[in-house]
């Protein structure tokens, strides 16, 4: 009997034992689980290797209105150079006709003022027809 009695333990300190040594377990199993369902609850991001996805509607609406403003720009820039280069050629052809204007005049009044002056009187006698005999 006395083989046994070294085998035996305790009933009472040996429960206390064992309850903590579960539950230590158990709290270690939480303070594992835990983190794994955290984990597990990030999104993970994939990296595809094939063609990008389609463009968003709304983007492309947008790269298009750029794109439309971008030549509307454009074409406005060079509408307002046009405009100018006419201006310029409209100023320079203004001040011909000013200049034409004040010649035209100089030469009606030289015109008018030679109709009024006294007709000038030739010196010589006009000369008479001689008669021929027939």
């Amino acid at each position: 009997m006395g083989d046994q009695s070294r085998f035996e333990r305790p009933p009472g300190p040996d429960r206390h034992s064992r309850r903590g040594r579960i539950f230590v377990l158990a709290l270690l199993a939480v303070a594992l689980v835990i983190p794994l369902g955290v984990y597990e609850t990030i999104p993970v991001k994939q990296h595809k290797a094939t063609a990008p996805p389609p463009p968003d509607p709304t983007a492309q609406a947008i790269h298009d209105l750029r794109a439309s403003l971008q030549q509307a720009i454009s074409q406005l820039s060079a509408f307002q150079q046009t405009v100018s280069s006419d201006r310029a050629e409209i100023k320079r052809l203004s001040d011909d006709v000013t200049a034409l204007t004040g010649k035209l005049e100089d030469l009606q009044q030289s015109f008018a003022s030679a109709q009024h002056a006294p007709a000038v009187q030739p010196t010589e006698p006009p000369r008479q027809k001689r008669a021929t005999a027939r």
